[in-house]
């Protein structure tokens, strides 16, 4: 049986200034489809400026938001678009270590 949408369990992709974009609510199972989706316009726009995704205003995370983190970076380099991450919640971090991707998803530039 599919599961009802819930509120809580939201995801907002917004363009702070020039090539910033603050992520805010959670990275889970239940965010990351439209996660991918509100991602896909900004590896469309071609600068030389890395994408700065701010991290700072996520409020959960699990193992498909860590997921989530390599897949949009995985979008942007197959744009040929640079991408940062900025602020990586605790979780990120924690869970990048177990799994062995914390040099995947580091503050470098991933172009």
């Amino acid at each position: 049986m599919p599961r009802k949408a819930d509120p809580s369990e939201d995801v907002a992709l917004t363009c702070a200034d020039g090539n910033a974009i603050r992520v805010s609510g959670v990275l889970t199972f239940a965010s990351a489809r439209h996660a991918i989706e509100a991602f896909r316009p900004y590896c469309q726009q071609q600068t030389i400026k890395p994408l700065l995704l701010d991290l700072a205003a996520v409020t959960r995370m699990d193992s498909a938001g860590l997921a989530l983190l390599l897949q949009w970076k995985r979008m942007a380099h197959a744009a040929g678009q640079p991408l940062q991450f900025s602020a990586l919640p605790e979780q990120a971090r924690n869970l990048a270590v177990v799994f062995g991707v914390a040099d995947l998803i580091d503050s470098s530039s991933t172009h």
